[in-house]
């Protein structure tokens, strides 16, 4: 992933946005944005919590993500590996 697509998903993280992401394997994550940390593997994961529950992705995962809450910044990203 690019510096500017992790900027992109920071300032989601910081704004508490509700974001839609897509993996490698076409699976489909919906929640508000909390924070970008590293798992136990030392790999960099974005964390986005639905019902209170918190969903840890793998940012080298990630191929698209798309912002729910109407903001000026960004709408949807495609993320080429």
């Amino acid at each position: 992933m690019k510096c500017e697509h992790t900027d992109y998903l920071e300032l989601a993280c910081i704004k508490g946005f509700e974001l839609r992401v897509t993996t490698r394997e076409g699976k489909a994550f919906t929640g508000h944005a909390k924070d970008i940390i590293y798992d136990k593997q030392k790999c960099q994961c974005l964390i986005l919590v639905h019902s209170s529950e918190s969903i840890c992705i793998p940012l080298e995962a990630i191929i698209e993500f798309e912002a729910l809450t109407s903001n000026t910044y960004f709408t949807t990203l495609r993320v080429n590996g």
